[in-house]
């Protein structure tokens, strides 16, 4: 499995340096359903424990918005299938102050058995990678207009 590519993070950053280089991500989760909110847990708390990510409250400032949306696939079909696999939704987005609102990136819909919710929300963490990535000199000129001291 790949592992997620941060943007101005290496493992020789001081403390200082490695906080003001991670990406925000803002992570909006309106699961209902049990896998869905194993789901979700388990995505931000890969976030919160990533070097090169941090879990944010909102779009203010720059980062990465990653929205999920759940439903139990077995839901009124076969109650005793429900609470077992999940059917997800995720929508990447890039936000800014600079911008009139957050820009579409990504998105893709899947399934999650609730036994297989660390390997997926690895697997979004990895795409989000794949995203920032992508989207490098954006996040660096963000983070230099930042830094930039002010006249």
């Amino acid at each position: 499995m790949l592992a997620p590519v941060i943007v101005g993070v290496s493992p020789t950053n001081g403390g200082a340096q490695a906080a003001d280089a991670r990406i925000n991500v803002n992570v909006t989760c309106p699961c209902a359903d049990a896998v869905g909110q194993n789901f979700c847990a388990a995505f931000k708390n890969k976030i919160q424990k990533s070097v090169g990510y941090q879990l944010a409250d909102s779009t203010r400032g720059y980062g990465m918005g990653v929205h999920f949306a759940c439903v139990d696939m077995w839901n009124g079909i076969d109650g005793k299938l429900s609470g077992r696999m999940s059917a997800v939704s995720v929508a990447f987005t890039i936000y800014s102050d600079k911008l009139p609102g957050e820009v579409f990136e990504d998105s893709s819909v899947f399934r999650v058995g609730k036994n297989a919710v660390p390997e997926m929300s690895e697997k979004i963490v990895t795409a989000l990678g794949q995203l920032v990535t992508a989207n490098s000199s954006f996040f660096e000129s963000m983070r230099a207009a930042a830094q930039a001291p002010s006249p």
